[in-house]
Parts: structure tokens; C-alpha cells; sequence
């Protein structure tokens, strides 16, 4: 992975790699360079992930009508 791709790019890339793998006709040489290429654009993608979420935040307000921040939470809801 010479050039930084953006999130959706790697992503898309995965996808393609997916496909790639799956298909029958490819070589033993060619699914293991695709996997270790998986293997480095998934692990650019949790990363990806991991900061976007410490960076989230929502805005709330109090009961005395000031805002504060407060830190983004999945909830169990949000994950269905």
C-alpha cells in the first residue's frame, strides 16, 4: 500500500480483494499477496475507526441550559 487511501477507498479495495479471492481461476502466489494486502488495509481501517471515534463527541445540554461535551458512546441500540 504505496499511496494513503481514504477509509472508502480501503474499504472498496477490500471488497474487490474479497472477490478476488473468491474466485476460482486465481494462483496460490496471487491470493497470498492479495491477502496480505487485506490484512494491511483492514488493519488501516480499524485504525481509521478507533480515531474517528475518540475524535466524536456529541454535543449535550444541561438541566441549566449550558452545552458540554461529552464523549460519543455506542449503545446496543445503535449497533442493531
Amino acid at each position: 500500500m504505496a499511496k494513503k487511501k481514504s477509509f472508502e477507498q480501503s474499504l472498496k479495495r477490500l471488497e474487490e480483494i474479497v472477490e478476488n479471492i473468491e474466485e476460482e481461476n486465481i494462483t496460490l502466489e496471487d491470493a497470498v499477496k492479495l491477502y496480505k494486502e487485506g490484512i494491511e488495509l483492514s488493519l488501516y481501517c480499524k485504525d481509521s475507526l478507533d480515531n474517528a471515534q475518540q475524535k466524536i463527541s456529541e454535543l449535550k445540554k444541561s438541566a441549566d441550559g449550558l452545552f458540554y461535551k461529552e464523549d460519543f458512546q455506542i449503545s446496543e441500540e445503535d449497533e442493531d
